[in-house]
């Protein structure tokens, strides 16, 4: 038996990260428009996932330089505060992985 790329030798396997993205997309995250420089150099990818009161970011600034968070939005009658209920910092595969093992909500015990 032999794999795709044998058979093909024009197509090249997937990168991870880039797997791990679709993944992410699968479930909900919108790409956000990139973030660029001045001169228009690509800076970041933000994807984004609104679901309920929660809203789940990931940042891509780098293979290695990748930020993760949960936000919780506190709505009341005079403000609206956000407060990070989780977040991961590091390598692409790594904090994307931890995003992807997320439950849609985090039990958090409030004193």
């Amino acid at each position: 038996m032999t794999s795709s790329v044998e058979e093909d030798p024009s197509r090249t396997e997937e990168d991870p990260s880039s797997a791990r993205l679709r993944q992410l997309v699968a479930r909900g995250f919108r790409l956000m428009p990139p973030v660029r420089d001045a001169d228009g150099e690509l800076l970041a990818l933000i994807y984004v996932r609104p679901h309920g009161d929660i809203v789940d970011v990931v940042e891509l600034r780098g293979e290695d330089d990748v930020r993760a968070a949960r936000v919780l939005q506190e709505q009341s009658p005079t403000t609206a505060e956000a407060k990070t209920e989780w977040h991961a910092v590091g390598r692409a595969c790594e904090v994307l992985d931890q995003v992807l093992a997320l439950p849609d909500r985090l039990v958090v015990a409030r004193a």
